[in-house]
């Protein structure tokens, strides 16, 4: 049997060990009125607070690797444990954040908590904040509204405390704004500069907003929903359905707030109008003709990112360019230039099949024989004897 004084004098046994009590008082699960002074009292934990309360600290830092997350929680922890009022406790808990148990006269604490996490760490740290509870064996409540105030940050912004106490209540979107998306749609395609598509995007959620902040899930839904109804109308009325790619919802998953997911929207909006708007299109055109030259030019070597490189474009735009002003991608048509002078490389020259397919840029001349009968109906060598008969 472990040595009881060795155990508790174990700081990383110790420290682990108070995280386990933590956690198990705000599960919710603990029933422990009698024994809970003596075990905060043999953890070396205060066991008497004048209303105690929870504020959950969430850390936006991006981590590689899950041994980088608990070593930045490590030193977040010690960090503030050296800062918080004697008798606070700063925890681990459940969801790979870090908890603070504290009095609720002790509340400016907070603002503390915060500009030291402003000035040592890159990253901002979410606050959320519960009500005070009149005993420790009910902090499992103030666990709980802390981690709901933290999900105002949609609104509220990153790096913010947010009290539970001031957070209004989210209401269901009920029928889609139908009406707000048509005005937005007409704004998007009126605009002359990016600026009045920002302008009105910010005018669109405003609008939804204007009796309340709307359910965080409803948000994320009406404006997949609205992204999508945009995109086909544009695709729509400009009689090119397949020249766009489509819209795709998961690329909005890790948006965690109102600002960062308008700010996606006016990204997206952008780059249809920038594809689509009759202003640009001439220049479009210049900018295919451009890529088309540079492809035959170097057929033997030609890749999407060179030839983007070279018209000063990333390969992303010039792929969904070349696809609306041609209906083709850019592979499609590559290999049509390929497979043209590969033609009349077989007319007009000695090359080996295997030469003439290096030259227009296969490596692999079986595959270029594939790719010819593919689009020619013969293979090269049968292309060559039709032509010398």
């Amino acid at each position: 049997m472990l040595n009881e004084r060795f155990v508790f004098d174990d700081q990383d046994v110790m420290t682990w060990m108070r995280d386990r009590l933590l956690r198990y008082l705000i599960s919710g699960k603990a029933n422990m009125k009698g024994e809970l002074k003596e075990s905060l009292s043999r953890l070396r934990l205060n066991p008497y607070y004048t209303f105690p309360a929870i504020a959950v600290l969430e850390p936006t830092a991006p981590y590689d690797h899950e041994h980088d997350r608990l070593a930045y929680l490590e030193d977040m922890r010690s960090d503030l444990q050296e800062r918080v009022p004697e008798g606070s406790v700063v925890f681990l808990d459940e969801e790979g954040r870090i908890g603070l148990l504290f009095s609720w006269v002790s509340k400016e604490v907070l603002v503390r908590v915060q500009t030291m996490l402003q000035e040592k760490f890159a990253y901002p740290v979410n606050i959320g904040v519960g009500k005070p509870c009149s005993h420790l064996s009910d902090i499992h409540i103030s666990y709980r509204q802390a981690s709901a105030a933290l999900e105002n940050k949609f609104y509220r912004g990153t790096g913010q405390i947010i009290h539970y106490s001031e957070i209004r209540r989210l209401e269901p979107l009920g029928r889609y704004p139908a009406e707000k998306e048509r005005k937005l749609y007409a704004s998007f395609r009126s605009a002359a500069t990016e600026a009045e598509i920002a302008e009105a995007v910010d005018q669109f959620y405003a609008a939804l907003l204007e009796t309340g902040p709307i359910d965080i899930t409803s948000m994320y839904e009406l404006t997949i929903r609205m992204l999508v109804g945009i995109e086909k109308r544009v695709i729509a009325d400009e009689g090119n359905g397949g020249a766009y790619k489509p819209f795709e919802a998961t690329s909005l998953v890790k948006i965690g707030t109102l600002e960062e997911l308008k700010r996606y929207v006016i990204r997206f909006l952008t780059g249809l109008w920038e594809v689509f708007s009759p202003t640009l299109k001439e220049s479009h055109r210049s900018l295919i003709k451009k890529t088309i030259h540079y492809m035959e030019q170097e057929c033997q070597c030609a890749s999407l990112q060179s030839v983007a490189q070279k018209v000063f474009i990333t390969p992303t735009y010039l792929s969904l360019l070349f696809k609306t002003n041609t209906g083709k991608t850019f592979i499609e048509h590559l290999t049509e230039i390929r497979i043209d002078k590969a033609k009349d490389m077989l007319r007009t020259t000695h090359y080996k099949n295997y030469e003439v397919a290096e030259k227009v840029g296969y490596q692999d001349s079986r595959y270029f024989s594939q790719i010819f009968k593919k689009k020619v109906g013969v293979s090269p060598s049968e292309y060559r004897e039709s032509i010398c008969k």
